[in-house]
């Protein structure tokens, strides 16, 4: 009798831990496709232990419920205060709740558990760059030490490098992130960056260039491609990637103002006229080289009285335009009958810029002479 009672109870418990198994096993089917809330609400249901209490708070981390998600955690942490993988999701989940001092006590304690595991200090690293601790650094370069292949603390010094104008050392460093992948769209980034920075602009343009064939260009990257482009002469690359910048920012007056001067010298007057146009009405803190460039379409189709009036507001913008007053001299030479007139505008412009640069001084002071002769002779 008793051997039967003994049985009976074995088979009932065998029965309940099957049936906890499959309700777990439900439960974990559930989160795994992404129903968070019904998988806790099973999870809930159960014997409250390790294993549960981690998937509620990987579910509530999943839907975005943080302050749930961490008490969670701070349940599993009472039972096993040392678990190495609960710690380490718990210490990132209170730095992206921004608790970062708390996060740094924890990967704190992980890095003296495992100091020779790169990923710990790099978390470290995160948390003090977060807290702007100053020896935040320090901590990327122990990862790095550890695993030459940790491309997150490679993407960290590198950045560091170029803001601290540390050349030598960005560029040490990038090798290593090209060997370990060549195709690492960040390291090519930083690349292109770090020989923008130096002002080596054709090298600069190659690297953006990769990063436009990859698909990974941002509005950031036509921008800087534009203007590498257009530091070594190629006008109408320069031009494609003000436009492509300009799809992703349709608002950018920078990028009209910029794409009226390249067409003006592309000799696209029409589209010069348009692009600075849009810059004026997008109410550019100066926008007295746009007014120039109108200035200056109008002046090539012998529209003098638009063009003076353009020229002028460009210098009513900004007085110290050198050029706009030379073109303003230019323009009314060509409107005048009047040789004193003319005279007049080309002396003015001398006396308000005696230090201009010499080719303009020198184009102002012949045609001075030259009317100051035609003068004398029409005197005579």
């Amino acid at each position: 009798m008793k051997i039967i009672i003994n049985l009976c109870i074995f088979f009932i418990i065998i029965t309940k831990v099957e049936a906890q198994t499959s309700t777990l096993a439900i439960a974990d089917s559930l989160y795994q496709f992404g129903n968070y809330s019904k998988a806790i609400k099973i999870y809930q249901e159960q014997k409250p232990n390790a294993y549960t209490n981690v998937q509620i708070a990987k579910a509530y981390k999943a839907l975005g419920n943080s302050k749930k998600a961490i008490k969670s955690y701070e349940k599993v942490l009472k039972l096993d205060a040392e678990n190495v993988l609960v710690l380490y999701d718990y210490g990132r989940l209170l730095f992206t709740a921004g608790k970062l001092d708390k996060s740094l006590v924890i990967f704190e304690k992980l890095k003296l558990k495992d100091t020779l595991n790169p990923n710990f200090h790099y978390q470290v690293g995160l948390v003090k760059e977060a807290l702007q601790q100053e020896d935040f650094i320090s901590a990327y370069e122990t990862a790095f030490a550890l695993d030459g292949q940790h491309q997150k603390s490679i993407y960290k010094l590198i950045k560091h490098a170029i803001e601290a104008k540390d050349f030598e050392k960005a560029k040490n460093i990038i090798t290593v992130g090209l060997t370990n992948n060549e195709s690492d769209a960040k390291i090519i980034g930083y690349n292109a960056q770090l020989f923008y920075a130096q002002k080596e602009f054709g090298k600069a343009l190659l690297w953006f260039q990769r990063l436009i064939h990859l698909n990974k260009a941002t509005r950031y990257v036509y921008e800087k491609a534009a203007f590498s482009a257009y530091r070594i002469r190629q006008i109408e690359k320069s031009i494609a990637y003000y436009e492509e910048a300009l799809k992703r920012d349709r608002g950018n007056y920078f990028y009209h103002s910029q794409l009226a001067k390249l067409y003006y010298q592309d000799e696209v007057p029409e589209k010069a006229e348009h692009h600075a146009s849009q810059a004026i009405v997008g109410k550019m803190t100066d926008p007295s080289g746009d007014y120039y460039i109108l200035g200056m379409v109008h002046f090539d189709r012998k529209e003098f009285r638009k063009a003076m009036k353009l020229l002028n507001m460009a210098l009513e913008e900004n007085p110290d335009y050198e050029l706009a007053q030379l073109r303003l001299a230019q323009v009314a030479d060509n409107y005048y009958s009047d040789l004193g007139a003319k005279l007049k505008m080309y002396e003015r412009f001398i006396e308000k810029f005696p230090k201009a640069k010499l080719e303009m001084r020198k184009i102002a002071n012949v045609r001075i002479r030259q009317l100051k002769e035609e003068i004398h002779l029409k005197s005579e």
